[in-house]
């Protein structure tokens, strides 16, 4: 008689045992008999659950913390949203105040009229905002995760001078400002049209920033998250805390009346909220590669190379990983600056008038600038004023084409070609092709995703080349 026995054990998202069960089958004399007993193990009990397992199943994505990354920056958002609330309060209650409440001369009517103004106000700016920032957006989301958060405070900002803009109005002689009587200052109505537009500015730039940093989330972690499931954990993490800061800020308002105290405590509360923001966007190590984090891992890479794109060293040329780049990133930045000796710009993805502008090259020579890039899906050429690069895209561009296209505008500026001379283009294309290869590989190897390049975004305008003796000439200028 011989047994054949089983082990199951049951985990959780995040890998922890939850349960353990066994049973075996029991075969004699070529009979065989089924005997199971599906209950944890006697030695193996089911863990009881606790408060603490409540809590992270309501507030923590599942499989916490294995699919999630980043989780220092959990806590200094939770910081920062815990501020944000509690500054908020300062800024309603004197909204309210600007409307009239506790003022016996003010009337709802023109509470209404304010509320629509600024109502229309932000939806203007949400239209106008989503028309120019949407596709910036995924790029440099760290830059415009902080700057949603700037926006914020700024509405704050607005609302509590408000009041205290009633009594003023403005004036063509000078001090420009002087008492007024009236309760409808133009002043006033300023600020709240203001305030509006910058908590709907801050509404547009925080949810796509939100959104790529919760994928980014989602992504790198130990395993593959869920982000429908981080997202929705992540909003009733923000509900309990802006409950928290409700329940703090009605006992802190209570005491702080006066003009001086409530911006002493509104101050603060504002540089405590900025502070918590940058050191939240500080220590996100996105694995994408934008214009600015792709410069700076060219570089590093660079300086391994000789002249004529060689290694010093028998070593192979390394490049950087994410979270030495995201040290060396800088928040607010130019997008289009290249990291080289001059302070050089390239614009990528740009249409073919601003390549070759009217009165630049004549006809032939733009023919052989395009006959040299036949086989990119790039045109690059030197910048009208000499500083940087412009380049144009082609149909069927790719992620891994923007990333050597930002290479070769980093190197045409390492050359000083400013003088808009062909070879000196090609010569630097020559080093790009020679090392391209290479930095691809050092970045994979690193951690960067470099098929997934946030280099470009949304569709820029491309076009198809056709260069020579047959082709007419609107085909060799078809944008």
């Amino acid at each position: 008689m011989s047994a054949a026995a089983f082990v199951v054990r049951e985990k959780d998202g995040s890998g922890r045992v939850t349960g353990v069960y066994s049973g075996g089958v029991q075969l004699a004399n070529g009979h065989t008999s089924e005997s199971r007993s599906l209950q944890p193990s006697s030695n193996k009990k089911r863990p009881r659950r606790t408060w603490n397992d409540f809590l992270s199943d309501v507030f923590l994505p599942e499989g916490y913390p294995a699919t999630v990354s980043d989780g220092e920056y959990q806590i200094w958002n939770s910081l920062q949203a815990f501020c944000s609330s509690l500054a908020s309060l300062f800024g309603s209650r004197a909204v309210l105040q600007a409307h009239g409440v506790g003022n016996a001369s003010a009337s709802a009517t023109n509470a209404i009229l304010l509320t629509v103004l600024q109502d229309v106000f932000s939806r203007l700016t949400t239209i106008v905002a989503g028309y120019y920032l949407g596709t910036s957006l995924s790029p440099e989301a760290k830059t415009y995760r902080l700057l949603a958060d700037v926006l914020n405070d700024a509405a704050i900002v607005f609302d509590t001078l408000s009041p205290h803009l009633a009594a003023l109005a403005l004036s063509p002689a000078p001090p420009f400002v002087h008492a007024s009587a009236h309760t409808t200052s133009r002043l006033r109505i300023a600020a709240l049209c203001a305030s509006g537009a910058c908590r709907a500015l801050c509404g547009a730039v925080a949810g796509g920033s939100k959104a790529a940093l919760t994928v980014h989330f989602a992504s790198a972690g130990a395993r593959p998250g869920d982000v429908g499931d981080l997202n929705a954990k992540d909003g009733s993490k923000e509900t309990v805390l802006a409950l928290l800061g409700m329940l703090c800020g009605t006992v802190v308002v209570q005491y702080v009346h006066s003009a001086r105290a409530t911006y002493a405590v509104l101050a603060a509360l504002i540089a405590a909220h900025l502070a918590f923001n940058v050191l939240a966007v500080r220590v996100i190590a996105l694995h994408t590669l934008n214009r600015q984090r792709a410069g700076i891992a060219w570089k590093a890479f660079r300086a391994s190379l000789d002249k004529d794109g060689t290694p010093h060293s028998s070593a192979p040329p390394a490049v950087p990983g994410p979270a030495v780049v995201s040290s060396a990133e800088r928040i607010f930045a130019d997008p289009t600056r290249l990291l080289g000796p001059a302070r050089a710009h390239c614009t990528l993805g740009a249409p073919f008038h601003a390549l070759f502008p009217p009165g630049g090259l004549s006809d032939a020579q733009i023919a052989r600038v395009l006959a040299a890039f036949a086989r990119d899906r790039y045109v690059l050429w030197p910048a009208p004023a000499g500083l940087g690069a412009v380049v144009a895209l082609k149909e069927g561009h790719a992620a891994r084409d923007h990333l050597r296209a930002w290479a070769h505008a980093h190197e045409v500026a390492r050359r000083r070609a400013g003088r808009a001379r062909l070879r000196e283009v090609v010569a630097a294309r020559e080093v790009v092709e020679r090392s391209f290869g290479t930095f691809v590989e050092a970045a994979r190897a690193a951690g960067w995703k470099v098929d997934e390049g946030a280099l470009v975004g949304g569709s820029p305008v491309t076009m198809s080349v056709e260069v020579g003796e047959g082709a007419a000439v609107e085909d060799k200028k078809r944008v």
